[in-house]
């Protein structure tokens, strides 16, 4: 039977979905979804991992889209297609740091074992939180993203910081070259990435998501839970 979890007041909404496991904390997976999705859409991801252990909290971007994506979010806007405006991504950032601070507060988490996974605006989400911050996360899965070069100067370090990025090399929204640029600038930081590229358009494979599901359980199962006093 699954935990109860009551949602906490947050800066951002969110959505949850309890462990099925009993124990004081839990390993914490937090989705990010991509541009006109909501928590509410991305959250059924969660399934995909198997596990029971893990409490999975999906988190909603602040901006609302109207007209024709009217009922969608975004963490940033675009000022055309394919660049984003620099200081909603900041602001987006820093909401989102303040957010993990507030369930790592409120939830049965544990704070060692915290791992991002974004998909499309969420992958550049995830990158950028882990950039800025990257001993408030234990990793990041970055799907269909790209790493956003505006945060770059003001990253910390990332050395040996665990990363897994996915992307397709038929993607047409965001082109497989961004992704073989954030796979040489993780590199150049010293990121410990795991970088794979597959036969699929700007979405989530079977074989993207087997491949993502087995590198966040070694990686969560790399890093001891907490000791019980």
């Amino acid at each position: 039977m699954s935990n109860q979890l009551e949602p906490v007041q947050a800066n951002l909404h969110h959505e949850l979905i309890a462990p099925r496991k009993q124990a004081d904390t839990y390993p914490t997976l937090v989705l990010l979804h991509g541009r006109g999705d909501s928590a509410a859409g991305i959250l059924p991801l969660a399934y995909e991992f198997e596990r029971d252990d893990l409490l999975v909290i999906s988190v909603q971007a602040p901006l609302e889209l109207g007209g024709v994506m009217a009922g969608g979010y975004e963490w940033y806007r675009l000022q055309q297609p394919r660049s984003l405006n620099e200081a909603t991504l900041r602001a987006s950032l820093e909401a989102l740091a303040e957010f993990l601070d507030t369930v790592k507060a409120s939830y049965p988490v544990d704070p060692e074992r915290v791992v991002l996974l974004g998909f499309s605006q969420g992958a550049v989400m995830s990158l950028g939180a882990q950039a800025l911050q990257p001993g408030s996360v234990s990793g990041v899965i970055a799907l269909s993203g790209y790493f956003p070069i505006e945060v770059e100067s003001d990253s910390g370090n990332l050395v040996g910081a665990p990363a897994f990025v996915a992307h397709g090399v038929h993607d047409d929204i965001i082109p497989v070259e961004a992704g073989r640029r954030t796979r040489d600038l993780l590199e150049r930081h010293g990121v410990d990435l795991t970088y794979r590229e597959y036969p699929m358009a700007h979405n989530v494979s079977a074989e993207a998501m087997a491949d993502a599901r087995e590198w966040l359980s070694r990686l969560l199962d790399s890093i001891p839970p907490p000791t019980t006093p």
